[in-house]
């Protein structure tokens, strides 16, 4: 199996091999684990998302032009303890879709701006190698939160999003191992 860097410009595939070990930040400190399964997340219908089904809490609705609609947690992308997901996402509406992590981290954030996944991503990322985030299942560190932006002129219906990756069993361990691979998952 290759080993991708964590933000490939190719296809996604897996950051380590099962029994390697992992580094992993959140809230700005290093959690070590020892990875004992990895499973593929393929891109497929039941990992596509409407925001407007979850802002509505499936009422249905509408997105006008211009409107957005706030960072809201995504179920299908939540993990269990010891679990880390490693996905990327694209956008199949006219919306700029925009994540956040730990409940109010932007991600894809220089400083004063954050950037967003669009129609366009994949014109200049096709690999979506941009787009890479990791969701390590913790105690309070389990979400993502997808929101986004009308960019058109046109009422949206629908303003999906979907997901594709890796899912990583993990196992705790006291301290990092010599040869972990520190990944920086919803680090601050």
């Amino acid at each position: 199996m290759e080993v991708a860097n964590l933000y490939d410009n190719g296809p996604i595939s897996p950051i380590c091999q099962i029994k390697e070990h992992l580094a992993i930040q959140t809230d700005n400190s290093w959690k070590p684990f020892e990875v004992n399964f990895i499973e593929p997340i393929p891109r497929s219908s039941a990992l596509v998302v409407d925001l407007i089904n979850v802002f509505s809490g499936g009422v249905g609705g509408v997105l006008a032009p211009g409107a957005s609609i706030a960072g809201q947690l995504i179920p299908v992308i939540q993990c269990d303890d010891n679990e880390l997901i490693h996905l990327r996402w694209f956008v199949i509406d006219d919306i700029e879709g925009q994540l956040w992590q730990l409940s109010s981290t932007a991600r894809f954030a220089p400083r004063g701006a954050q950037a967003g996944v669009n129609l366009f991503t994949p014109t200049f990322d096709p690999w979506l190698a941009t787009t890479t985030f990791w969701v390590l299942g913790t105690t309070g560190n389990r979400d993502a939160r997808i929101g986004c932006t009308n960019l058109g002129g046109a009422v949206l219906p629908q303003a999906r999003v979907g997901f594709f990756g890796y899912r990583y069993l993990l196992e705790s361990e006291e301290r990092a191992h010599p040869n972990a691979r520190y990944l920086p998952s919803q680090g601050k």
